[in-house]
């Protein structure tokens, strides 16, 4: 699978984009979430490794 590298304009403009269509829904979005979406953008994780480690903390047995 090919990933398309973005510069720190296009993410951090891609960020915003998703922000204000949050907003517009009158929706926020958590802290956690802002960090992931940040992670995926910069390179630092992919979506499935977020997806993965999201899996893992609430399929717990303790957050049940």
């Amino acid at each position: 699978m090919s990933i398309k590298s973005t510069t720190p304009a296009q993410h951090k403009s891609n960020l915003r984009n998703v922000y204000g269509t949050f907003a517009i829904e009158g929706m926020t979005i958590s802290k956690a979430t802002r960090s992931n979406l940040d992670r995926i953008g910069n390179g630092q994780a992919s979506w499935q490794e977020v997806v993965k480690e999201l899996r893992a903390k609430y399929d717990h047995p303790d957050n049940a």
